[in-house]
């Protein structure tokens, strides 16, 4: 399903997510401690850069089974819940073995097939292999760790909300992601309104380095700089 947002999620790969972040908060939809997931998220692949897209969602599960009645999705099942869902999407799995991290949840064969999908990236809390294999596809990954092994890893929930890295994930949700770490763009900020601050924002902060780079600086021009724009403008 192609999205009517396309030329705006175009633009937003083109930020880093902490600006997109600080942006957001000027919307005032969420506090300011909110919305992104915790330090145990990495990039793995830090040089494909940022990546913005939907989220599909499931959960996995890498023990060895122990009941025979389980529900679990097949590989068709999954597929065609990506093939359907709004692009460009990313597959985000919740490993239910976390922190016992005994499977992979994601590595090449995943990837290369997720991506003739409309899948740009996956986002899990469970481990991941086949890096390089995985960064020459130009398929980001977010993960703890990578791991060796595939043990028993299975889908037993799709299409339902996840929580990752502190951080609960609803279907459909719109991720932006970096080196940094990775943001839900609030349904309710209109995209061309968070480019538009985005601007906003990136001057400002541009203004303030510009001057620091300059001969003679002095901090009481800089001071004051910050009284007149205390609100719009902090440190980070």
């Amino acid at each position: 399903m192609k999205d009517k947002n396309k030329k705006y999620i175009d633009e937003l790969s083109k930020i880093r997510t902490p600006i997109i972040y600080d942006t957001i908060e000027k919307f005032n939809v969420r506090l300011r401690d909110e919305g992104w997931m915790d330090t145990t998220i990495k990039s793995i692949l830090p040089n494909l850069g940022t990546m913005c897209g939907y989220a599909c969602t499931g959960k996995f599960i890498g023990e060895i089974p122990k009941v025979t009645h389980e529900k679990v999705f097949s590989l068709r099942e999954i597929w065609d819940y990506v093939i359907k869902s709004v692009k460009p999407s990313v597959m985000v799995v919740q490993d239910l073995d976390y922190p016992n991290l005994r499977s992979c949840a994601w590595g090449d064969i995943s990837a290369s097939i997720f991506l003739n999908l409309g899948c740009i990236g996956a986002i899990t809390n469970g481990g991941v292999r086949d890096i390089r294999e995985v960064e020459n596809l130009g398929f980001n990954l977010f993960a703890p760790s990578t791991v060796v092994g595939h043990g028993h890893g299975r889908f037993i929930e799709i299409n339902t909300p996840v929580k990752i890295g502190s951080l609960i994930i609803q279907p459909g949700d719109l991720l932006h992601a970096d080196e940094h770490g990775v943001t839900i763009i609030p349904e309710e900020i209109p995209l061309n309104d968070l480019l538009s601050k985005v601007k906003e924002f990136l001057a400002s902060e541009k203004k303030i380095i510009d001057y620091c780079k300059k001969p003679g600086f002095k901090i009481e021009i800089l001071n004051s700089y910050f009284e007149k724009h205390e609100k719009s403008f902090e440190m980070h």
